[in-house]
């Protein structure tokens, strides 16, 4: 019998533990999701756009920072339940790619 109620208390602690852990990896999921969302519109279309993706997408946004030669590069920071996720952009999507450069 004392078997039994220990692997059954081990048990609830190891699922207990696993459903946290799985709710921290959402929140990641959820937030990487927002930053992406939020630096393409950042990039394309300003702040109070990629704060509206944000919002949409359940998350806070945190900071938007825009840098290199000509601010052609938005970096984006989004928290979702305490777990931060950053995403960079830029509105040109154009990659030149020729055979010398594999």
């Amino acid at each position: 019998m004392f078997g039994f109620l220990s692997t059954s208390v081990l048990c609830i602690c190891l699922l207990q533990g696993l459903g946290v852990n799985a709710h921290k990896q959402m929140s990641l999921v959820r937030a990487q999701i927002a930053a992406d969302a939020a630096a393409l519109a950042a990039a394309t279309n300003g702040d109070e756009v990629a704060n509206k993706f944000a919002i949409d997408n359940g998350a806070k946004l945190v900071s938007v920072r825009r840098f290199g030669d000509y601010d052609e590069f938005v970096e984006v920071t989004v928290s979702v339940n305490g777990m931060e996720a950053i995403a960079i952009a830029t509105p040109t999507a154009t990659i030149s790619v020729t055979p010398e450069t594999w």
